[in-house]
């Protein structure tokens, strides 16, 4: 089994859009969770943290969930050389929801179906980078990231890929906040997880 080593990162959160952004903004203790009044999301209060309504709202090309991934990965490849042709580099995709966010201000139609579907958006990603192998796809709730970096490790250290980009993104939609609320998962304060008196 061959040895497996990370070599380059980037996260996008309303704190920052590298890693290095997002981290010294929480070494200056800031975060970017607060109280939203938003009835487009829902009809009670709720915190998150959110990036504000004008910051990638969906276009054209592309939706708010597909320019997050799209500006990670590029993100990511600024860090290192690789060849996104060569069927031993991979693309892991993982996300909860995708892009479920467009059933809820659009008709369902087959146009609409197909453009919901992760296969679709995994397949936008590999032609917008060029990567030639096929995409793999996780969408397994909470641990679809934790998921997909185990596999990406598992397929480089059998020999069977060179190099694997994984990106997630989730984006908070009505849809899915509805859902955590359902499930009583949804605190009325910031949230707390390691805390004893975490609500």
């Amino acid at each position: 089994m061959r040895q497996v080593f990370v070599i380059a990162h980037n996260i996008i959160s309303p704190l920052g859009y590298t890693t290095k952004e997002n981290f010294l903004q929480l070494v200056k203790g800031q975060t970017g969770v607060k109280m939203h009044h938003d009835s487009a999301k829902s009809d009670l209060p709720f915190y998150a943290s959110l990036f504000p309504n004008e910051e990638m709202a969906d276009n054209e090309h592309f939706t708010k969930f597909e320019q997050l991934i799209i500006k990670s990965i590029g993100e990511a490849l600024s860090q290192f050389q690789t060849d996104l042709s060569s069927e031993k580099t991979g693309l892991i995709i993982s996300s909860t929801k995708g892009n479920i966010s467009l059933i809820e201000s659009n008709r369902l139609t087959p146009e609409l179906v197909k453009r919901i579907s992760l296969h679709s958006s995994a397949k936008k990603f590999s032609d917008h980078f060029g990567f030639s192998s096929k995409s793999i796809i996780f969408s397994n709730a909470c641990i679809s990231g934790l998921v997909a970096l185990i596999t990406a490790g598992r397929l480089i250290a059998s020999g069977k890929m060179d190099t694997i980009i994984v990106s997630g993104a989730d984006v908070i939609t009505k849809f899915i906040l509805s859902g955590f609320q359902a499930f009583q998962a949804v605190s009325d304060e910031p949230c707390k997880p390691f805390d004893a008196n975490r609500k």
